[in-house]
Parts: C-alpha cells; structure tokens; sequence
C-alpha cells in the first residue's frame, strides 16, 4: 500500500525548484519528501547534493550553491530580486539568511531559522532599506499578486511596525512599473499633487498626473526602445497635445538614479505650464 510521502517522491525536484533551486533537507521532508524519494532523487542525478543537509538541481545558480556550502540561502532584497519583485539597485553585497549568524564573506547576513515566507522576506526590505526600496518591493508584490494588502496589514500590525505601516499606506496597487512607483514616491515627496494612472479620454492611461496639469511618463527601455514602442508613444504623444496637455516623458534611467533632477524637470515644466503671477 502507498503512502502520500512514496507517492511524493516523484516530485522532488519540484520541491527543490520551490525553493529556488536550492533547498534544505529539513524543508524538503516537511513539504513531504521522504528520506527515500530524496536518496532516489540523488541517484537518478534529478538533484545533487552541495553540502551536508543541501540539494540543489543540476541548473542551480552558482550563488545559490555557494551560499549553501555556507549554509545559508538568500534573503531579503537578493531573495525579493530572484523572486521578480521590484528592487531598485540590488544590494552591493548579498543579503542572506543563515541559522548560524556568522559572517559570510561578500554578504549580509540576517540570522534566520526555517524556511522564510514572502512576508518574511518583505519584512526584512523594510528593516534594511531605505524607504522607496522598501515600497518598490512591497508595491510590486501587490501588483504582481505575490499578496494582498491585507495580508500586508496582518504582517505588519504589531506596535513596533510603524514604519512598515507607513510603507504599505504609500502602495498603489494600479502602478505599472517600478519607475512609475518611485516617480510618484519622490514627487510626492517633494510636496507635489501626483496622480497615478490617470485616464485621458482617447488616449488611455498616463503613468503620473501632476498638480492637475502635467502628464508624466516613465519610459522604461524593454518596450519604448522598440519600433512598436515608439510608433505607440508618438500616436499618445500627439493626442495628448490634441487634448491640450502637457506631457514630459522621463527615461526610467533617470527615475531611479537621479531622481533628483527628474523632480527638477517637472517643476521647470509646471513653470512653463501655469507660471507665477505677476
């Protein structure tokens, strides 16, 4: 007679892949692996073992495998950018959790025992980054439906989690692109009115409204950059002017290195909009 762990067997390495293409003995067996479904995996080389109480499959990230000879496995913003989420600039040094808590080199090392959740891992963006780091992230995992906000609100309700409250009160769950979050998040900032995803009859949605008068885009390379992103961008271009508003269309590049100077755009144009009386 079968049990469910011998009929699990056959999905070893998905579990495996569940995990990120690295995982640990311990998390397998309570995803249900059997210590047998793990030994036929292994000699079938369906997966491979890197380190006493690590497998990986044979497509593993070198990272990945590294880390485990460490006995750690990433974490926090190097987790959140594996798993698709949006991360401004990854972390100059790898962020990684380990039971252990001791230095690895060319990483942060966040003491962590078990297997980590999403929200475990958002948790962790919001201690270490800055705050727009911490929203992109947060932002993207609602958008892309990794979570809701509720699931947010539950996370982050204890006392000492103000400033993870305060995160999740910025998100928008309409935001198209990480450059359009971070535009609205420092143009707010900055004391200006921002609207996001606003709706122009005959043209479709614009990334950001500004004070009522300004129409921002955030052109991000892998589709503006394209013939057909270019042919679109012109026809909303000259039905914008048709429309009679104004729109100022900012590289992505800028949005995220200097937005500094994107914040300095806007206001030279606002001028130009709506200038000071006299």
């Amino acid at each position: 007679m079968s049990t469910a762990n011998d009929h699990k067997k056959i999905f070893v390495e998905d579990e495996v892949a569940w995990y990120g293409n690295v995982a640990r003995r311990k998390d397998l067996l309570a995803r249900g692996c059997s210590p047998r479904s793990i030994l036929r995996a292994e000699k079938a080389a369906r997966i491979r073992r890197i380190a006493p109480g690590y497998y990986a499959l044979p497509n593993a990230d070198p990272l990945d495998v590294r880390l485990a000879l460490h006995q750690a496995r990433r974490s926090c913003f190097t987790k959140a950018q594996q798993l698709g989420l949006w991360v401004i600039k990854p972390p100059a040094l790898w962020h990684v959790a380990a039971a252990h808590g001791r230095p690895i080199p060319g990483c942060v090392v966040h003491k962590v025992s078990g297997a980590q959740t999403l929200l475990d891992i958002l948790r962790q963006c919001v201690a270490c980054g800055s705050e727009v780091d911490a929203l992109a992230v947060l932002e993207s995992a609602v958008v892309l439906k990794h979570c809701t906000f509720a699931q947010l609100r539950t996370e982050f309700s204890r006392r000492e989690d103000t400033r993870g409250r305060a995160v999740i009160n910025m998100i928008d769950p309409q935001s198209m692109s990480i450059a359009e979050t971070v535009a609205r998040y420092h143009l707010r900032k900055a004391g200006l009115n921002v609207q996001g995803q606003f709706y122009v009859r005959g043209v479709g949605h614009i990334d950001l409204l500004v004070e009522g008068l300004l129409c921002v885009e955030t052109d991000g390379e892998k589709y503006h950059n394209t013939a057909q992103g270019w042919a679109a961008d012109l026809r909303r271009d000259n039905l914008l002017v048709m429309e009679g508003r104004w729109c100022l269309r900012i590289p992505a590049a800028v949005v995220l290195d200097r937005p500094e100077l994107m914040v300095k755009w806007v206001r030279q144009a606002l001028t130009m909009i709506a200038p000071a009386p006299s």
